[in-house]
């Protein structure tokens, strides 16, 4: 096994990795596309169910939170461990991540994640399909399963493929397409919008933990900051779920 820590400060990486960026895309709009099918499916279900037209208001927190959790079952690339463990080469032997010494304590991300930011989102994402006379297949819910996709996306670019670079550039992308969320939320229900933006205080903290972890992780074999774009190297490779 081949470790990387001490390589020649000489290297350079010879290319953009066209291949990644080709695939980043299509991963996304794939999954936009079977995330808006199954809504569509079930607004033409629920139109023909006379016993059910509206889904209760907590029914669907419960099920929007849970779509905060499994969003990626629908994501045509990895996303899970098994298939980080899957697409990493054997020969390259990673170093752990030094991490910002202002990094919060590990029940912050408790609070921030799986409370206020996955509890927001499905109680705000309720709020629009109430709002929307109980339709799912809106543009203002598909604007919040945008920002999902694209956060299942740096899922695989961060967690999966490990790399660093790119996921700063991605988390920003994050950040926007929150933005735009709570601003088409909050066309449709001003409350929702409000109380989705509020998401964005911790948010802009992961922005900024990424970027500085980013900044005193140096890529291992030039010395230097990871690019920013993604490059061609064989520790590095990009694959949809089937070609694995």
């Amino acid at each position: 096994m081949t470790s990387i820590d001490n390589p020649p400060s000489s290297f350079r990486y010879d290319a953009v990795d066209w291949t990644a960026l080709v695939k980043y895309p299509i991963g996304l709009a794939g999954q936009l596309v079977l995330l808006f099918g199954f809504f569509t499916g079930m607004d033409k279900i629920l139109a023909h169910t006379s016993s059910l037209r509206r889904v209760p208001f907590a029914v669907n927190v419960v099920f929007l939170y849970l779509f905060n959790l499994k969003s990626s079952l629908v994501s045509i690339l990895p996303n899970s461990k098994s298939e980080r463990r899957k697409l990493k080469q054997e020969k390259w032997e990673y170093n752990k991540r030094k991490v910002a010494s202002w990094t919060p304590p590990g029940i912050a991300f408790v609070f921030g994640w799986p409370l206020l930011t996955f509890g927001l989102r499905a109680g705000t994402g309720a709020m629009i399909v109430e709002a929307s006379g109980g339709r799912y297949a809106t543009s203002a819910l598909m604007s919040l399963m945008l920002h999902l996709a694209v956060g299942d996306l740096w899922n695989t670019v961060n967690n999966v493929e490990d790399r660093l670079g790119f996921s700063v550039l991605l988390i920003y992308v994050l950040w926007l397409t929150k933005a735009f969320a709570a601003l088409q939320f909050y066309k449709v229900q001003p409350m929702a919008g409000k109380l989705l933006a509020v998401t964005l205080t911790w948010l802009t903290a992961a922005v900024a933990l990424l970027t500085r972890t980013w900044q005193i992780n140096p890529d291992p074999l030039t010395g230097k900051r990871e690019p920013l774009l993604p490059m061609q190297h064989p520790k590095w490779n990009t694959k949809f779920r089937w070609e694995q």
